[in-house]
């Protein structure tokens, strides 16, 4: 696809269903599902399904967890390992 800006044509790559699965290191039937059930943005041009890397890089960011920190790191429980042997 080539999209005309002032200084020239700049190519845009549509990525297909496979090479979206490989992107996001998923399994093809599970982009295929994420598109039938409209969780991913998409583009049809006919038939076919593609994808702009904004599309998935959408999906990666709403994707993302927040990191939680304890406020006091000192009061996380600590497990203590025995090094005595099990008797059998």
């Amino acid at each position: 696809m080539s999209v005309r800006s002032e200084s020239g044509p700049v190519e845009q790559h549509l990525f297909t269903i496979a090479e979206a699965a490989s992107y996001l290191n998923v399994p093809q039937r599970w982009v295929a599902e994420a598109v039938r059930t409209r969780r991913v943005r998409c583009t049809r041009i006919g038939k076919h399904v593609r994808f702009r890397p904004e599309h998935l890089e959408e999906l990666i960011e709403a994707g993302e967890q927040p990191v939680l920190v304890p406020a006091n790191l000192t009061a996380l429980p600590t497990r203590r390992v025995s090094s005595a042997r099990s008797r059998l």
